[in-house]
């Protein structure tokens, strides 16, 4: 389904049935009724996102859907871009060119205003301040073009003004990594299957004129050529990568257990799950965000991620509830539970309750480190099924901005704080479990050989250090009785590694 396809799509009040009108018309073309607005004809999309690559065609699009939105009368529309040199050199002549002068009632320069015979109005602004998103009057409709580049509090100002109406928002962008955007727009439709929203992604060559271009398709293959695999994916191909900061990226991918099938060779009873096996549960608490636990099951084959929960707004005492219900946890005779050792709140409500919470070292370095080691040992999976916003947080962890307001390098690397409840639960499960992966004797993968490559000499560095301890920690063992069980003292042996 294209975009104008599942833009025009309605529901009709009076025969109730998904219809398409004619441009221009809110009449059924089926029983024929004329309805007034949106509310008795309302729309099947409230949210359409167009996510390409550059040149795409994406932004004509979102033009052609403007003007024949116009074409309804008495509609209120604002047209958007991310600065005013974009909307001055690139949104708006798109769009311009399409409306015949026929149509045209009158043109003010000055406060970019256009208005139609049919009392339609569209307004082009400039989102680069986002408290100019306060529209002062209920719009029918708002196209955010290169949406990415707009900050998402200019979407939260705005978004209110098409409640009145009924309205709908079309977005197109280049990618901007796992951006707002991405979220707001593209995961509901695509990932989550909100209801209302709708959304494509497609690649530069879809462009009916590349695929006709035999000069613009080897500009294509050039830059496949001389661009890094990760850039090529976001410029051409429309992919959201985070090549700059990723954490785990691609590591997730090829972790993921598809199918029950894949399953199965860990848990040969899935999907049902044995009550003597070992249960770890990590949760990543906190009031000023969802509160998220992660349930992990212990195999031979490595740990594997079998369940999530995430809620916010609730006590701690609450959450224990819900999660034992949500994981069966009481069936389980072996279950250990992990979170911050700074959570000491959290720890003794729990304990009130008979549930002791191991306190993990909080550590982001250490701990990424940590589930670094278990995903390049191929010995953290997660079911696809029954964690997928795990993974897709997993897939998108990144790190923050290395860099002050004054230009000036922080001192320390810092995590992205945003949709990173599982990435810590994961790693409170780790830092907390007293056992570390089995690292295999076996020659790397060509792919796995690429990322090697792709390090700094002082990144190798830093890797086969780390590789050398757990490997010393794995032949020491670790007893419940050792100073500092389970995770024993690594952070001194790691800190004085690198001084």
């Amino acid at each position: 389904m294209g975009l104008q396809t599942a833009r025009r799509l309605r529901r009709c009040s009076s025969c109730q049935r998904i219809v398409s009108p004619e441009p221009g018309h809110l009449r059924c073309p089926l029983c024929r009724t004329i309805h007034r607005d949106n509310t008795t004809f309302p729309r099947q999309y409230k949210s359409l996102h167009l996510r390409a690559g550059r040149r795409s065609g994406k932004s004509l699009a979102g033009a052609h859907a403007v003007r024949e939105e116009l074409a309804i009368p008495d509609q209120a529309w604002w047209v958007c871009g991310p600065t005013f040199e974009i909307l001055r050199d690139a949104t708006r002549p798109t769009l311009l060119n399409l409306i015949p002068p026929s149509w045209v009632q009158s043109w003010n320069e000055e406060s970019l205003e256009l208005i139609l015979k049919n009392r339609s109005r569209c307004h082009f602004r400039s989102l680069h301040d986002p408290e100019r998103g306060h529209a002062g009057v209920g719009l029918h409709g708002v196209w955010l073009d290169e949406a990415a580049f707009i900050v998402a509090r200019a979407w939260e100002t705005l978004s209110p003004t098409l409640a009145e109406n009924a309205g709908i928002v079309i977005s197109t962008t280049s990618p901007g990594g796992f951006d707002w955007t991405y979220r707001e727009f593209y995961k509901r439709a695509i990932i989550d299957k909100w209801p209302g929203y709708w959304a494509a992604q497609y690649e530069t060559l879809d462009n009916p004129l590349f695929q006709q271009s035999e000069v613009l398709r080897r500009e294509v293959e050039e830059a496949r050529r001389t661009m890094t695999p990760e850039v090529f994916d976001a410029e051409y191909r429309g992919k959201d990568v985070n090549f700059q900061g990723v954490i785990y990226g691609q590591l997730i991918d090829d972790q993921t257990l598809a199918t029950d099938e894949a399953v199965k060779k860990f848990i040969p009873e899935w999907p049902n799950i044995d009550a003597s096996r070992r249960v770890l549960i990590g949760m990543d608490s906190g009031a000023d965000h969802p509160f998220g636990a992660l349930m992990v099951v212990v195999t031979e084959g490595g740990l594997v991620a079998v369940g999530e929960y995430l809620q916010r707004l609730q006590a701690n005492v609450t959450h224990l509830g819900a999660i034992s219900v949500k994981f069966g946890v009481n069936r389980f005779a072996n279950v250990q539970w992990s979170a911050n050792k700074n959570e000491a709140q959290l720890r003794l409500e729990f304990a009130l309750r008979n549930v002791m919470v191991v306190p993990a070292e909080n550590s982001h370095q250490i701990g990424i480190q940590r589930v670094q080691s278990w995903l390049l040992a191929k010995q953290l999976w997660f079911v696809a099924s029954r964690v997928p916003v795990c993974i897709e947080q997993m897939r998108t962890y990144r790190y923050a901005d290395n860099y002050l307001v004054d230009g000036q390098k922080r001192d320390k690397e810092q995590v992205f704080k945003k949709d990173d409840e599982f990435p810590d639960a994961g790693r409170y499960i780790v830092m907390a479990w007293p056992e570390l992966p089995k690292m295999a004797a076996t020659s790397l993968s060509e792919r796995e050989q690429r990322r090697w490559d792709a390090y700094s000499p002082n990144e190798r560095l830093d890797v086969e250090r780390i590789r050398d301890y757990n490997k010393r920690e794995l032949e020491k063992g670790l007893d419940p009785d050792d100073p500092g069980y389970p995770i024993g003292d690594m952070f001194g042996h790691v800190e004085s590694m690198f001084n």
